[in-house]
Protein backbone atom coordinates (compact mmCIF):
# COMPACT_ATOMS: atom_id res chain seq x y z
CA UNK A 1 0.00 0.00 0.00
CA UNK A 2 1.23 3.32 -0.77
CA UNK A 3 1.41 6.44 1.71
CA UNK A 4 -0.99 7.66 -0.04
CA UNK A 5 -3.81 4.78 -0.10
CA UNK A 6 -3.19 4.28 3.69
CA UNK A 7 -3.99 8.18 4.94
CA UNK A 8 -7.09 7.67 3.11
CA UNK A 9 -8.03 4.53 4.49
CA UNK A 10 -7.44 6.14 7.78
CA UNK A 11 -9.22 9.08 7.28
CA UNK A 12 -12.33 7.01 6.56
CA UNK A 13 -11.79 4.79 9.21
CA UNK A 14 -11.75 8.08 11.26
CA UNK A 15 -14.75 9.45 9.74
CA UNK A 16 -16.79 6.31 10.55
CA UNK A 17 -15.48 6.46 14.08
CA UNK A 18 -16.19 9.61 14.39
CA UNK A 19 -19.85 8.88 13.00
CA UNK A 20 -20.07 5.47 15.07
CA UNK A 21 -19.46 6.99 18.38
CA UNK A 22 -22.12 10.31 18.05
CA UNK A 23 -24.75 7.37 16.91
CA UNK A 24 -23.81 5.77 19.70
CA UNK A 25 -24.59 8.14 21.74
CA UNK A 26 -28.03 9.04 19.91
CA UNK A 27 -28.60 5.19 20.41
CA UNK A 28 -27.90 4.91 24.33
CA UNK A 29 -29.62 8.35 24.95
CA UNK A 30 -33.10 6.99 22.71
CA UNK A 31 -33.10 3.50 24.69
CA UNK A 32 -32.60 5.32 27.85
CA UNK A 33 -35.38 8.12 27.15
CA UNK A 34 -38.05 5.19 25.60
CA UNK A 35 -37.43 2.45 27.08
CA UNK A 36 -38.08 -1.25 25.91
CA UNK A 37 -42.10 -0.36 25.36
CA UNK A 38 -41.74 3.11 23.84
CA UNK A 39 -43.14 5.07 26.70
CA UNK A 40 -42.22 8.54 27.10
CA UNK A 41 -42.68 9.60 30.46
CA UNK A 42 -43.58 12.83 31.57
CA UNK A 43 -42.53 14.43 35.36
CA UNK A 44 -45.18 15.37 37.55
CA UNK A 45 -46.33 19.05 36.22
CA UNK A 46 -47.83 21.62 38.33
CA UNK A 47 -50.81 22.99 36.32
CA UNK A 48 -51.95 26.59 37.63
CA UNK A 49 -55.28 28.32 36.20
CA UNK A 50 -57.24 31.47 36.71
CA UNK A 51 -60.43 29.81 34.53
CA UNK A 52 -62.54 27.22 34.51
CA UNK A 53 -60.28 24.58 32.96
CA UNK A 54 -56.88 23.59 31.70
CA UNK A 55 -56.47 22.30 28.26
CA UNK A 56 -53.66 20.87 25.85
CA UNK A 57 -55.00 21.31 22.25
CA UNK A 58 -52.13 20.28 20.54
CA UNK A 59 -53.33 16.06 20.10
CA UNK A 60 -52.86 16.18 16.39
CA UNK A 61 -52.72 12.30 15.66
CA UNK A 62 -51.30 11.42 12.30
CA UNK A 63 -52.60 8.36 10.91
CA UNK A 64 -49.52 5.76 11.64
CA UNK A 65 -48.21 2.79 9.13
CA UNK A 66 -48.63 -0.88 9.80
CA UNK A 67 -51.92 0.06 11.93
CA UNK A 68 -49.78 1.83 14.82
CA UNK A 69 -51.34 3.48 17.35
CA UNK A 70 -49.97 6.15 20.22
CA UNK A 71 -50.91 5.37 23.80
CA UNK A 72 -51.54 8.52 25.76
CA UNK A 73 -52.05 7.90 29.85
CA UNK A 74 -52.72 10.96 32.12
CA UNK A 75 -53.39 11.38 35.62
CA UNK A 76 -54.16 13.87 37.94
CA UNK A 77 -53.21 13.45 42.27
CA UNK A 78 -55.22 13.66 44.71
CA UNK A 79 -56.69 17.28 45.19
CA UNK A 80 -59.10 19.04 47.70
CA UNK A 81 -62.30 18.69 45.62
CA UNK A 82 -63.13 16.45 42.57
CA UNK A 83 -61.40 16.53 39.15
CA UNK A 84 -62.52 15.66 35.78
CA UNK A 85 -60.34 14.71 33.01
CA UNK A 86 -61.29 14.50 29.58
CA UNK A 87 -60.38 14.15 25.78
CA UNK A 88 -62.50 15.22 22.71
CA UNK A 89 -62.29 16.34 19.78
CA UNK A 90 -61.06 19.84 19.30
CA UNK A 91 -64.25 21.32 17.34
CA UNK A 92 -66.12 20.21 20.43
CA UNK A 93 -63.79 21.08 23.03
CA UNK A 94 -63.78 24.72 21.51
CA UNK A 95 -67.81 24.73 20.71
CA UNK A 96 -67.97 23.37 24.65
CA UNK A 97 -65.82 26.07 26.00
CA UNK A 98 -66.70 28.95 23.75
CA UNK A 99 -66.78 32.20 25.54
CA UNK A 100 -65.10 30.67 29.04
CA UNK A 101 -62.08 31.74 30.73
CA UNK A 102 -59.65 29.17 30.74
CA UNK A 103 -55.79 28.56 30.43
CA UNK A 104 -54.38 26.99 27.63
CA UNK A 105 -51.11 25.01 27.53
CA UNK A 106 -48.47 26.28 25.20
CA UNK A 107 -45.64 24.27 26.37
CA UNK A 108 -44.61 21.21 28.70
CA UNK A 109 -41.01 22.02 29.91
CA UNK A 110 -39.27 19.61 31.58
CA UNK A 111 -39.02 18.69 34.46
CA UNK A 112 -42.51 19.63 36.27
CA UNK A 113 -43.26 22.94 34.87
CA UNK A 114 -45.75 24.28 32.18
CA UNK A 115 -46.22 27.66 30.53
CA UNK A 116 -49.90 28.76 29.90
CA UNK A 117 -51.63 31.57 28.30
CA UNK A 118 -54.92 32.84 29.67
CA UNK A 119 -58.13 33.31 26.98
CA UNK A 120 -60.78 35.66 28.55
CA UNK A 121 -64.57 34.81 28.62
CA UNK A 122 -67.51 35.58 30.64
CA UNK A 123 -69.53 32.36 30.08
CA UNK A 124 -69.81 29.20 33.09
CA UNK A 125 -69.61 25.78 31.29
CA UNK A 126 -72.01 23.28 32.10
CA UNK A 127 -70.92 19.99 34.09
CA UNK A 128 -67.87 18.39 31.65
CA UNK A 129 -69.61 14.88 32.65
CA UNK A 130 -72.95 15.38 31.15
CA UNK A 131 -71.53 16.34 27.73
CA UNK A 132 -71.42 13.08 25.15
CA UNK A 133 -68.33 13.90 22.43
CA UNK A 134 -65.47 12.91 25.13
CA UNK A 135 -63.24 9.94 23.81
CA UNK A 136 -62.42 9.41 27.15
CA UNK A 137 -63.39 10.61 30.86
CA UNK A 138 -62.35 10.39 34.19
CA UNK A 139 -63.35 11.90 37.17
CA UNK A 140 -62.63 11.44 40.89
CA UNK A 141 -60.34 12.77 43.75
CA UNK A 142 -57.26 11.44 41.90
CA UNK A 143 -58.45 10.76 37.85
CA UNK A 144 -56.84 8.43 35.78
CA UNK A 145 -57.21 7.58 31.84
CA UNK A 146 -55.56 5.36 29.72
CA UNK A 147 -56.40 6.61 25.84
CA UNK A 148 -54.90 4.81 22.48
CA UNK A 149 -55.53 7.56 20.65
CA UNK A 150 -56.97 8.03 16.88
CA UNK A 151 -56.31 9.92 14.26
CA UNK A 152 -57.56 13.24 14.32
CA UNK A 153 -57.37 16.31 16.16
CA UNK A 154 -57.40 16.43 20.16
CA UNK A 155 -57.42 18.58 23.23
CA UNK A 156 -57.17 17.60 26.62
CA UNK A 157 -59.34 19.18 29.02
CA UNK A 158 -58.32 19.33 32.93
CA UNK A 159 -61.10 20.56 35.28
CA UNK A 160 -63.23 20.34 38.71
CA UNK A 161 -65.64 18.21 38.39
CA UNK A 162 -68.22 20.90 39.42
CA UNK A 163 -67.09 23.58 37.10
CA UNK A 164 -65.14 26.21 39.67
CA UNK A 165 -62.49 28.61 38.70
CA UNK A 166 -58.98 28.21 39.84
CA UNK A 167 -57.46 25.47 39.04
CA UNK A 168 -54.54 24.24 41.16
CA UNK A 169 -53.44 20.22 39.85
CA UNK A 170 -50.11 18.32 39.59
CA UNK A 171 -50.54 15.80 36.20
CA UNK A 172 -48.36 13.06 35.47
CA UNK A 173 -48.40 11.02 32.67
CA UNK A 174 -46.92 9.19 29.67
CA UNK A 175 -47.10 8.74 25.55
CA UNK A 176 -46.07 5.50 24.57
CA UNK A 177 -45.70 4.38 20.49
CA UNK A 178 -44.15 0.85 20.54
CA UNK A 179 -42.20 1.32 17.72
CA UNK A 180 -40.08 3.46 19.21
CA UNK A 181 -38.81 0.18 21.64
CA UNK A 182 -36.91 -1.94 19.16
CA UNK A 183 -35.93 1.34 16.89
CA UNK A 184 -34.21 2.62 19.90
CA UNK A 185 -32.07 -0.87 20.24
CA UNK A 186 -31.77 -1.20 16.46
CA UNK A 187 -30.09 2.77 15.88
CA UNK A 188 -27.63 1.51 18.88
CA UNK A 189 -26.56 -2.17 17.28
CA UNK A 190 -26.44 -0.37 13.81
CA UNK A 191 -24.02 2.37 15.32
CA UNK A 192 -22.12 -0.08 17.35
CA UNK A 193 -21.18 -1.75 13.87
CA UNK A 194 -20.37 1.53 12.19
CA UNK A 195 -17.99 2.42 14.77
CA UNK A 196 -16.18 -0.70 14.63
CA UNK A 197 -16.33 -0.77 11.13
CA UNK A 198 -14.39 2.50 11.00
CA UNK A 199 -11.87 0.98 13.97
CA UNK A 200 -11.22 -2.13 11.60
CA UNK A 201 -10.17 0.06 8.87
CA UNK A 202 -7.72 2.75 10.79
CA UNK A 203 -5.89 -0.60 12.25
CA UNK A 204 -6.01 -2.49 9.23
CA UNK A 205 -4.59 0.65 7.22
CA UNK A 206 -1.81 1.68 9.89
CA UNK A 207 -0.56 -2.55 10.24
CA UNK A 208 -0.24 -2.52 6.89
CA UNK A 209 3.22 -2.43 5.27
CA UNK A 210 4.29 0.68 2.95
CA UNK A 211 5.26 -0.69 -0.60
CA UNK A 212 8.96 0.08 -1.29
CA UNK A 213 9.72 2.97 -3.36
CA UNK A 214 11.11 1.65 -6.40
CA UNK A 215 14.78 2.41 -6.89
CA UNK A 216 15.52 5.53 -8.82
CA UNK A 217 18.62 4.43 -11.42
Amino acid sequence: MCAVGRRVRIAIGVALVVVGLFATVAGVALVVLVGADGSVGIAPTRLIGTGYAITLPQLDVPSLPGGAHVRLDVSLTPGDRAMFLGIGPTAAVNAYLHDVPIDVIEQIDQPGAARTSSVDGDAQPAPPGEQTFWAITAAGDAPSLSWTAQPGSWTLVVMAAKPTRSLDVTATGSVTLPILGPLGFVVLAVAIAVLALGAWVVVRAARTPLAPEPAVS
